[in-house]
């Protein structure tokens, strides 16, 4: 087992913050200062940068953090095999997840999961992108699945599963009768999106954007916070709106939605897991594969 200074260490050094490390490791902001003075004692060097707003490292700072991060990730690599040696899994995950993944794709996935290993406890938290993903950077989660891209974090992203952004419209309005509904015409209709933050807005945003078109251009009717307010202002034909695949396979079966599709222009993306490089838990690791592994039966 590694020193659990170095955990303290490595937290705060990534946070960049004494109070935010504390809180994440349920510790008192005292203890964790008392932790990195009795490591710096321990070296003889100070291991951090304290003057001015931000806390940056030192030569010798910067030195252990490479090899705590190492031996983290190590700790963490032979609690997998153990987990695996043993054949049982126990313990609690707490996993972030976005609206669409949250409320469309995991709770299947999860009642198998809890099947198969009943003496886990898992925690569920839906949130919009923006939101998981800055909790995951401060270690509330030990695990975050996300359906837009992550800016201005150093979080490690691994490819979960495909998804598709389709236009939606209630039932039996014109545009079925179309093959396919010109641009200039979806600029034309009241759209009916998610809130800043989303990653399906997001997504939308900078598929647009590819193609050289703003946001701006099209007629933003109504932003709602989220997918099951959107489909219900759709289906009383408030508007139309652009959303997951995933999100509408109960509507479409039971006619209340339809799908149209829009001259060129198709829009795809990835659902991703995301997680602080060398915190990866050994629960955490065996439920992306159990993930990776339902979807692909």
């Amino acid at each position: 087992m590694y020193d659990p200074r170095l955990k303290t260490f490595v937290t705060v050094a990534t946070l960049k913050s004494f109070s935010r490390a504390a809180r994440i490791l349920f510790l008192s902001q005292p203890t964790v200062s008392l932790q990195i003075q009795s490591l710096e004692e321990q070296y003889g060097l100070p291991l951090l940068n304290r003057e001015g707003k931000e806390i940056t490292l030192t030569q010798a700072g910067e030195l252990l953090y490479q090899y705590a991060s190492e031996i983290i990730g190590l700790s963490l690599e032979a609690e997998t095999e153990i987990i695996k040696l043993t054949g049982r899994l126990k313990g609690k995950l707490v996993i972030g997840a976005t609206m669409t993944i949250g409320e469309y794709v995991l709770p299947k996935i999860v009642g198998s999961f809890k099947q198969q290993y009943p003496e886990v406890e898992i925690l569920m938290e839906v949130g919009n992108t923006e939101r998981i993903v800055r909790l995951v950077n401060q270690g509330r989660f030990d695990l975050g699945i996300i359906e837009g891209p992550i800016k201005n974090y150093h979080l490690v992203k691994e490819k979960f599963m495909e998804d598709e952004l389709v236009l939606i419209v209630p039932r039996g309005h014109p545009w079925t009768e179309l093959e396919a509904v010109h641009f200039e015409e979806l600029c034309n209709a009241r759209l009916i999106l998610r809130e800043p933050g989303s990653g399906t807005r997001q997504v939308l945003v900078e598929a647009l954007l590819s193609r050289g078109i703003k946001l701006s251009q099209l007629n933003v009717y109504m932003e709602l916070g989220s997918t099951e307010a959107i489909k219900a202002a759709v289906e009383v034909n408030l508007g139309v709106s652009i959303l997951s695949k995933m999100a509408i396979v109960k509507e479409l079966r039971l006619g209340s939605l339809q799908t149209v599709a829009i001259k060129n222009l198709r829009i795809m993306r990835t659902f991703d897991f995301i997680y602080q490089e060398n915190y990866l838990t050994g629960l955490a690791k065996e439920f992306i594969e159990f993930c990776l592994k339902w979807c692909s039966n």
